[in-house]
């Protein structure tokens, strides 16, 4: 899910080409996170990688990504991996429908 009412927000805040900037660098941030997830992070860091995920996806209108982000925290360890791989696949069909909206 997208908030459109956010993304027509930041398009007239900053245009367009700035918000795809933008967009393109948190899914490079949101992809090196989830590798660090993946690879196993103390529960603090855990607690931050989902933070920054989460967040940065409220920031930029990725309500459906922030919500698949935020299911994230409180998992155990040993599920973490798959919940990565949701948020991954979440995130990429967002990023698809993101990308559209701005084209």
């Amino acid at each position: 899910m997208i908030d459109t009412e956010r993304i027509a927000e930041l398009q007239a805040e900053i245009g367009a080409e700035d918000l795809s900037c933008i967009v393109s660098v948190y899914l490079e941030e949101a992809r090196a996170t989830l590798a660090q997830i993946a690879a196993g992070l103390t529960e603090e860091d855990h607690a931050r990688a989902v933070h920054f995920l989460r967040s940065g996806a409220l920031n930029i209108g990725l309500s459906g990504v922030a919500d698949v982000a935020g299911k994230m925290t409180c998992r155990a360890a040993s599920s973490r991996d798959d919940c990565a791989d949701r948020f991954r696949d979440v995130l990429d069909h967002t990023m698809a429908e993101v990308t559209d909206r701005l084209a």
